[in-house]
């Protein structure tokens, strides 16, 4: 498991955070789902999916699995839902979610099936491994994008299709992905997000054009006092180098942290500068740059290795 992904998941597996995430795509930013409301599900998919004489077990492993039990429009709501966390575009995932959510449902009907043990059933019951009255959990699975670039992969499984013919299709059950990408979400529509994810996704958005991230977290006073946790997604997820500028709460200035970089970028400059135009040694010219700098030369030989 790679450093993203390891960090991306604890990020999301917060409640805070996961229920923040899917208030904003279900909810429109509606304060609906809790974190309180929330319980903890094994991540690990697996089920006999091949009716009563299935021998092969099928798993498959989500990033994040939660159980909402709460209340919608005056009435009890039981939801299954999935977090699946993307530092690339991923091509097949109506596929893979699809795969996902299948297993959940024929682990459901297993799991209804196993609770009615012992009790007289019709042979149809008794076949199908559920009863007449029996109900399923709907499960919901959200894709979060963490790229900059625009969600150019497909967005359902009529998307994946060569074919068109709505004759056809129609007899064809769709599967649409719950895509939450930076680049759709709207300057407005970031104040929908209650917690530091949605710094963290307007962040990305706009982490590609130096001038608009600069101006961003010089005027977005959220940005001067930022959890810990939100700037090392911000960093993994945007391949940065920014170095933490903690206060005593523990917290990170991405103005402070920025301008650091940006001085640290002046500071590589004039050794490069020193040894090209100058014809000084790389020891000689790090020395210098120390010295005008007022750093330590290991900083300034630390830099230099960082930027090779």
């Amino acid at each position: 498991m790679g450093a993203f992904d390891t960090m991306s998941k604890a990020y999301l597996k917060d409640p805070h955070h996961f229920a923040d995430a899917v208030n904003f795509l279900l909810f429109n930013g509606d304060d609906i789902v809790h974190p309180s409301e929330l319980r903890e599900l094994d991540p690990t998919e697996i089920a006999l999916t091949y009716g009563n004489d299935a021998n092969e077990p099928v798993q498959k492993i989500r990033d994040i699995a939660k159980m909402w039990t709460g209340m919608y429009d005056d009435n009890a709501v039981y939801l299954i839902l999935g977090i699946e966390n993307q530092s690339k575009i991923h091509y097949a995932i109506a596929v893979k979610n699809m795969v996902y959510d299948a297993l959940n449902y024929a682990k459901q009907v297993i799991e209804a099936k196993k609770s009615r043990r012992g009790e007289s059933e019709t042979s149809e019951e008794f076949l199908s491994g559920f009863h007449k009255e029996d109900k399923l959990i709907p499960v919901i699975t959200l894709v979060i994008y963490f790229g900059s670039e625009e969600w150019d992969g497909p967005k359902s499984l009529y998307d994946m299709f060569d074919i068109k013919n709505q004759r056809i299709l129609k007899y064809v059950s769709d599967y649409k992905v719950n895509l939450i990408e930076p680049y759709s979400i709207s300057p407005e529509d970031f104040t929908k997000f209650k917690t530091e994810l949605g710094k963290v996704m307007e962040y990305i958005k706009y982490s590609k054009d130096k001038v608009k991230i600069n101006q961003l977290v010089h005027d977005d006073a959220q940005f001067w006092k930022i959890h810990k946790e939100s700037f090392d997604l911000i960093n993994q997820a945007t391949n940065s180098r920014l170095k933490p500028i903690l206060d005593e709460g523990g917290n990170v200035n991405m103005c402070m942290a920025i301008d650091e970089m940006k001085k640290d970028s002046e500071i590589v400059g004039v050794v490069k500068f020193l040894m090209n135009e100058m014809h000084l040694s790389l020891d000689e010219a790090i020395g210098k740059a120390a010295q005008s700098f007022a750093k330590t030369k290991e900083y300034v030989e630390q830099l230099v290795k960082e930027a090779a």
